[in-house]
């Protein structure tokens, strides 16, 4: 059964499990990864969305987020073997923290195994869990599975599983993979004198079998030895003269002729070769299948791009409301304005209608002033204390036989000046057909907040004002910004 993924949702559970405030981006990757530096997680877009599947995934990646250290994998970057069994272990590591300091992740853990499993995602397959692994993916699997797969670990394999059960940082992961790696090596070494080594099945799961390169050397070998044989009596029975100078040729020229093929088919074997059985290094076969197999889930045809604000020079970006109101009486005193008849007309049909306004709007003021009062008042009520005095009350004094209350009370109300108002108004083009009505509103909460005496800042956002000053002036641009023109905070109003 699938569910509806909900991505927003799933960003903000991955913020919460890696307790700090990372990105999350959805793209089209082929896995799960979070980059330790910049602190994002990207995570991919399902097909068959799974919510089990998609947790565990966040759950995982979180984890890493939290445990695993930014530069610890580039000490060992070079090294393949090494990196494939560190990758395992710390997997084990980081998803025992994670399940231990979330708990609810657990069962996400066991149903996103069990989906997996069921789709072949760690090719086991028609495979003996027992028979056909190496140790280093039972101990994979043992710890995907959540510890329930029935694998028959031997005493010496035991040994180790309480080895991976005792890491707790990186180095102790990277520690503990460079002995089992070296162990690995030694039991190979001991199966290939095992009788019975050609038909073991780690030999075809691992490719271990160094003959086959030596035997693939003698085929090569005898091949090119054919090869040359039929070239050289073809070459016979066009040339007549050849055969003739061939067979009047001394032993002796026969053999160095001899000798001189034999070289030219080993120089050719050398060149024509693969690498030696020696070049072959170790890998763990189920992580290898996991991660292949993974890329069935994937959407790889929905992409998003995702881009950051830029971090702002607020003394640059910011117009104070002085300056504001300073540009507008210089705009309004302009003598190419008050020269137009239009302009003067203007100018006292707003101060005609700006005082209507006011005396329209009185009642809606107080109004407001009236219900913030009493609201404030209830409040201040609900977290009144009271307190003895220590002064004697004559009204209580008849009841110092029975009652030791008959000191005066002194109620103690809570400062209520706590409030504040942040308004910011659209200033684009946009508003043309309601910014009348906008601004009418603003400026009851401009009186409103004046009369209850609380602070107040209005700031309307413009692009229009100085275009022509570059944007590196204006933000601290960085990589994957979004770009933005001269973008503009402009202090209209404000209580001080």
């Amino acid at each position: 059964m699938t569910t509806q993924i909900n991505i927003d949702t799933k960003s903000q559970l991955a913020k919460l499990i890696a307790t700090e405030n990372i990105q999350v981006q959805h793209n089209k990757v082929q896995t799960a990864s979070f980059d330790t530096l910049n602190r994002i997680l990207t995570l991919p877009v399902f097909k068959v969305q799974s919510g089990d599947v998609y947790d565990m995934l966040i759950a995982h990646e979180c984890a890493h987020a939290l445990y695993t250290p930014e530069k610890g994998w580039n000490k060992i970057s070079s090294d393949d073997e090494l990196r494939a069994y560190c990758n395992v272990l710390e997997d084990c590591r980081i998803d025992k923290k994670i399940q231990k300091k979330y708990p609810g992740v657990v069962k996400n853990y066991i149903n996103g195994f069990d989906i997996m499993m069921k789709q072949n995602f760690f090719g086991l397959k028609n495979r003996d869990i027992n028979t056909d692994l190496m140790l280093i993916d039972k101990i994979n699997l043992f710890y995907k599975s959540s510890k329930r797969l029935p694998f028959n670990f031997s005493n010496s394999d035991k040994l180790w599983l309480k080895e991976v059960d005792k890491l707790k940082s990186f180095n102790d992961v990277v520690k503990l993979a460079k002995k089992l790696l070296n162990w690995q090596k030694k039991e190979v070494e001991k199966m290939k004198k095992l009788p019975d080594f050609d038909t073991h099945p780690l030999v075809e799961n691992y490719d271990l079998d160094d003959s086959k390169s030596s035997d693939n050397n003698v085929n090569a070998k005898d091949d090119i030895k054919s090869d040359i044989e039929s070239d050289n009596s073809e070459s016979s029975n066009d040339n007549d003269g050849d055969q003739e100078s061939q067979l009047n040729k001394s032993d002796d020229d026969k053999k160095e002729d001899d000798s001189k093929q034999e070289k030219d088919v080993t120089s050719t074997v050398a060149t024509n070769t693969p690498g030696k059985a020696d070049d072959k290094k170790l890998s763990v076969i189920t992580d290898k299948m996991y991660e292949k197999n993974k890329s069935q889930l994937y959407d790889d045809k929905t992409s998003f791009t995702y881009m950051t604000l830029p971090d702002p020079k607020l003394d640059k970006i910011i117009t104070s409301n002085k300056k504001f109101v300073s540009d507008m009486k210089k705009y309004f005193a302009n003598p190419v304005y008050k020269s137009k008849s239009e302009v003067r007309d203007y100018l006292q049909w707003l101060k005609n209608d700006f005082k209507k306004f006011k005396s329209d709007n009185k009642k809606t003021i107080m109004y407001l002033v009236k219900e913030f009062e009493m609201k404030k008042a209830a409040t201040s009520y609900k977290r009144a204390t009271q307190d003895k005095t220590g002064i004697l009350d004559p009204l209580k004094l008849k009841n110092y036989k029975f009652s030791d209350d008959i000191f005066k009370r002194l109620t103690i109300l809570p400062n209520a000046k706590n409030h504040g108002m942040m308004m910011l108004l659209d200033w684009s083009g946009s508003m043309c057909d309601v910014i009348e009505k906008t601004v009418h509103q603003l400026i009851q909460l401009v009186y409103f907040c004046q009369k209850v005496q609380i602070p107040f800042e209005v700031y309307a956002f413009s692009s229009e004002q100085e275009k022509s000053v570059e944007a590196d002036k204006l933000y601290n641009i960085k990589h994957n910004d979004i770009g933005l023109d001269s973008f503009r905070l402009i202090n209209i109003a404000s209580h001080r």
